[in-house]
């Protein structure tokens, strides 16, 4: 069924359109502090940021359960990549490029530019490799964006520093063009993530300090989740 001209979207697709609205806003944020003091931005700005990348992440965890509940169309796949290109592409790596070049020298952000491009360009790429031949398979092959973006804003609660965030970027976006493996989304790792939102809300919010939230979150992101699926795959190992 058509609906403006175009397929009318599922209740996924709102799903999915609600996560590219979080993203959207976020750069707006950083637009705004673009001219206010740089404590603004290190502190308001950054929290702003990270609670409507947290209800971006939210969405598009449940935009995936809609549509496995028969919620989705034919605008789902193509719809995800392009809001998660804006929510976990590009509106993170904005935000700490305007904290790594308040201020820096001219080499200084080139560095921050390069980290940039490094991680948007991860970004997309490892979201069509998704798109295009990944859909079915039972795990993420490289950091999925998501985490990629909860990742830098880890980074950006604990620098400010323009070398820690170019290669804090360009880590990112190598591990996301990696041959990590992660898990998906599913069963146990749903109940993490609600675990895990609620935690960084409370943080964000100022519950305690959340430069702990941000070490824990690269900890899990970095160390932990990419041994799960190697342990679950011994685990089933015949004997």
């Amino acid at each position: 069924m058509r609906f403006l001209g175009i397929q009318r979207p599922g209740p996924a697709d709102v799903m999915t359109l609600v996560n590219a609205s979080c993203g959207a806003a976020a750069v707006l944020v950083v637009l705004a502090y673009a001219h206010r003091p740089e404590h603004d931005l290190a502190t308001n700005g950054i929290r702003t940021v990270t609670l409507l990348l947290l209800v971006g992440t939210i969405f598009d965890t449940l935009d995936g359960a809609f549509a496995r509940r028969g919620g989705g169309t034919r605008l789902g796949p193509m719809l995800d990549s392009l809001a998660d290109a804006l929510s976990f592409g590009l509106a993170p790596a904005v935000l700490l490029a305007q904290l790594g070049m308040r201020g820096a020298s001219t080499l200084e952000s080139s560095f921050v530019v390069v980290g940039f491009l490094c991680y948007v360009g991860a970004a997309l790429l490892r979201l069509a490799d998704f798109s295009s031949s990944r859909l079915e398979d039972t795990q993420f092959t490289g950091l999925p964006s998501p985490l990629a973006a909860g990742a830098v804003v880890a980074i950006a609660f604990l620098s400010t520093s323009p070398f820690v965030i170019a290669v804090g970027l360009a880590a990112v976006g190598l591990m996301m063009v990696s041959r990590l493996a992660y898990p998906k989304q599913r069963g146990p790792v749903i109940a993490a993530a609600l675990v895990a939102w609620g935690f960084g809300i409370a943080g964000t919010l100022g519950a305690y300090d959340v430069r702990i939230g941000a070490v824990v979150m690269l900890f899990v992101i970095v160390l932990v989740m990419p041994t799960l699926p190697a342990l679950v795959s011994h685990e089933r190992a015949p004997v």
